[in-house]
């Protein structure tokens, strides 16, 4: 009984949590790229505009919630819900802080879900993460827009999941788990596993991007070429909601970045390694941001070329090495 009460205050702990983080996660993006274009951001709503998002939140629950005449009414509201949910769901495996050990000697984790098979969890709801986009270009009633924005997000995400599993996968050869917390355990005793999989690392960091469909990336909702792509026929509270699982998809994915390659929470005893962590992760947030001001957006065939031509067979290549080095033995950097 206790461990369900345990589990549904971790639960409603999560959802407050990634609610505020996306609020000011939007706040941060335009405050750094105001500053790099040599604007001030956000700045009338509250001191510094910190009140912002509170007020574009309260927004968007009175904006007009229009329908399309032509759409499916049913997936039409069905799909707002999916964006964010399975988003969601691969953050409820992700542990905010590093695990205590109690004093019956049983470990505590400050997550949602654990077992002994994190990572492939993760991976499988990042994978279904494109149904609520599939939904929303099929239930728009036809909007061509609509229809070639979720084309598009599901050719990209089915491209960019396998390199993100294919760069994981090098980093599991080594650690021969996929419980995150082995991967800190591991990275704890040798080095950080960027450098011996700098490579992967950076197939990585591209297929992150690419999966939450992001800058340069940003091709299921290129405004110069499909309005708003999937977005286009949604509106308000809806139309929110699809940022709302983006948003939640990049905290996942830099979360992953910083235990499977930057240690996670260890680090310099000069500060905790709660401290760390979030430090690590929160230079991925600020890379997604970075990206967004500084790269244009690729072509279509670019983006596949990119993950098919050139990531997939150079992945395999350095699979077949560490998996080569690991059985002569033989040290892999």
């Amino acid at each position: 009984m206790i461990e369900v009460i345990i589990g549904i205050v971790k639960l409603i702990l999560l959802v407050a949590v990634l609610s505020v983080y996306v609020m000011y996660a939007t706040w941060y993006e335009r405050k750094v790229i105001g500053h790099m274009q040599q604007r001030i951001g956000p700045k009338r709503v509250g001191p510094y505009g910190l009140l912002q998002p509170l007020a574009d939140t309260i927004k968007s629950f009175f904006k007009e919630d229009v329908i399309p005449a032509r759409a499916d009414k049913p997936l039409f509201w069905l799909a707002p819900i999916l964006a964010p949910t399975f988003p969601f769901a691969a953050a409820a495996a992700i542990p905010f802080f590093p695990p205590i050990e109690l004093s019956n000697g049983t470990m505590f984790y400050f997550s949602v879900f654990h077992s002994n098979v994190d990572l492939l969890y993760i991976l499988a709801m990042m994978g279904l993460s494109s149904f609520g986009v599939m939904l929303a270009g099929i239930a728009s009633g036809g909007n061509k827009y609509s229809y070639f924005g979720a084309q598009r997000e599901i050719a990209q995400v089915v491209s960019y999941e396998i390199i993100l599993a294919l760069a994981l996968l090098n980093p599991i050869l080594m650690v021969q788990s996929l419980n995150l917390t082995d991967f800190v355990t591991f990275q704890q005793q040798h080095l950080w596993l960027i450098f011996y999989q700098p490579f992967a690392f950076v197939a990585f960091v591209i297929a992150m991007v690419a999966s939450a469909s992001r800058v340069p990336f940003d091709l299921p909702e290129a405004e110069n070429e499909l309005v708003a792509g999937f977005n286009t026929e949604f509106t308000g509270l809806k139309m929110a909601m699809f940022f709302f699982g983006q948003y939640v998809t990049i905290f996942v994915v830099s979360a992953l970045a910083a235990i499977v390659f930057l240690g996670g929470w260890s680090g310099p005893a000069i500060l905790p390694g709660f401290v760390w962590y979030w430090l690590k992760v929160l230079l991925f947030i600020f890379m997604f941001t970075w990206f967004w001001g500084t790269f244009p957006r690729y072509r279509y065939d670019q983006l596949m070329d990119i993950a098919w031509k050139k990531l997939l067979p150079l992945l395999v290549l350095n699979i077949l090495w560490t998996g080569f080095a690991l059985i002569v033995h033989m040290p892999i950097i």
